[in-house]
């Protein structure tokens, strides 16, 4: 991740965790999806920002590069490192499950981030991948956003389709897919229940296994 990524999330750390005060539907929505793929063991979010995924999830293991933000996931109960997705400072097979919620859009090198998620899994271990789908009215949204911005120079945002072509490249067997924020942007009215699959929510979980 770019350098100016990092600083300005380390600066907006309190814009950021503030949101999800701000959005009490749409967190409590994206929370209740993730709990549909977690598994038990040992996990590991990458891209852990304030802890606001990790600590309710009850992930024992939280990276960010963002300084500021890992204090606050410290205090949230997480076990906080620094660094960067693409370079993950953990030996080979050493988790259960990692979990990588919307970070992939923000990063420079997303294939390198996923393949090292999977170098750190155990073998049959599970990574959780959540999105926007970039199908969605919620993509569609988001993506117009990043056209005005100078902060988001080249984000990568995926369908659910592309993300499963990659898995198949990187030994992950594709097991089971959820969805919310079937509502539309830029809010939503009430706290939405999971359904299955994809292709109608703009938040999507995608977990699979390694083989």
């Amino acid at each position: 991740m770019h350098k100016e990524k990092i600083e300005y999330y380390d600066q907006n750390w309190q814009e950021y965790d503030t949101w999800y005060d701000n959005h009490p539907a749409i967190y409590e929505s994206e929370l209740n999806v993730l709990k549909k793929a977690i598994p038990l063991g040992v996990g590991l979010e990458i891209g852990v920002g304030t802890g606001r995924f990790a600590s309710p999830l009850s992930l024992e293991f939280g990276l960010d590069p963002a300084f500021n933000m890992l204090k606050l996931a410290e205090q949230r109960g997480v076990k906080v490192i620094q660094g960067i997705g693409e370079n993950l400072p953990f030996k080979n097979e050493s988790f259960n499950f990692a979990l990588i919620v919307l970070t992939i859009w923000l990063v420079d090198n997303p294939l390198s981030v996923l393949k090292e998620a999977v170098r750190v899994l155990k073998k049959r271990g599970a990574l959780i991948l959540g999105i926007l789908d970039r199908e969605s009215s919620w993509g569609k949204f988001y993506m117009r956003k990043a056209a005005k911005s100078s902060f988001y120079k080249s984000p990568h945002f995926f369908s659910p389709e592309e993300i499963l072509l990659i898995f198949k490249d990187i030994s992950l067997e594709f097991d089971a897919a959820f969805q919310t924020l079937i509502q539309p942007p830029p809010d939503i009215k009430y706290r939405e229940e999971p359904e299955r699959g994809y292709g109608q929510g703009g938040f999507v979980v995608l977990k699979a296994i390694k083989k």
